[in-house]
């Protein structure tokens, strides 16, 4: 048997909040939307990303984040700030443009520019 992952897990404070936020951002669709909700997976046709309901909001930079990958970084920053999103920081190198944002609570993520194959 091999291994492949699954899902990437971000800590929520917010279930509802947040499955609103990495939905619409990703283009997923919630396995299921039940009240009390403590771990709910959002399905797409070639990734998942699972929320976990957390304790305490993200104080500080996590061990793990998100890079997603775009051809048309500067649309897709601004879709996800529109979304909710923040940015945090820019990185213009010619062989590694990427922004920093946050989600609405403050986790990490990054929009990678890369050439379509």
């Amino acid at each position: 048997m091999s291994l492949r992952i699954g899902s990437a897990v971000v800590n929520v404070a917010d279930m509802e909040a947040m499955t609103d936020f990495w939905a619409a951002a990703l283009g997923l669709a919630p396995s299921r939307r039940e009240p009390g909700d403590g771990f709910r997976v959002l399905r797409g046709e070639r990734v998942n990303l699972s929320l976990q309901l957390a304790d305490s909001a993200v104080t500080a930079r996590d061990q793990m984040h998100l890079d997603l990958y775009s051809d048309d970084g500067d649309a897709q920053v601004a879709r996800l700030v529109a979304l909710g999103a923040m940015k945090v920081r820019e990185n213009h190198d010619p062989d590694d443009t990427y922004v920093v944002l946050t989600d609405p609570e403050g986790n990490e993520f990054c929009v990678c520019w890369v050439d379509q194959p």
